[in-house]
């Protein structure tokens, strides 16, 4: 799949997590918010590293992090939306979808900055 269609997949996903969220259902809203934060990133790196996952030994916070880099963020910024992508995926994916563990204030910020930054 190519970079326009990952953003595409992306957005639907975001529609998705905004409705669940407005209907009260965290956990499936955390786990669209994911997905998209996952498409959103592979066409990041799809498009500025010629890869959508890292290489073998890679970890995926420097993974994500030398694309931002490379797409033209400071090495402050990339960190900070690296880290972001780390968050997403263990806090929302891992602990609040597979976990059921909901905090409001811990997830929803999170489920929140990818609905308008994603």
């Amino acid at each position: 799949m190519d970079c326009g269609g990952h953003l595409k997949i992306a957005r639907r996903y975001l529609e998705e997590a905004h409705k669940l969220l407005e209907r009260g259902d965290p956990y499936d809203a955390a786990e669209k918010a994911w997905a998209a934060v996952r498409h959103a990133t592979i066409a990041l790196t799809t498009a500025f590293l010629n890869e959508a996952a890292p290489p073998r030994g890679v970890p995926w916070r420097t993974f994500v992090k030398n694309a931002l880099i490379k797409a033209g963020l400071n090495e402050d910024e990339a960190s900070s939306w690296a880290s972001y992508y780390i968050d997403v995926r263990d806090r929302l994916h891992g602990g609040c979808f597979y976990g059921l563990t909901y905090e409001e204030a811990e997830h929803r910020p999170l489920i929140e900055k990818a609905l308008r930054t994603t």
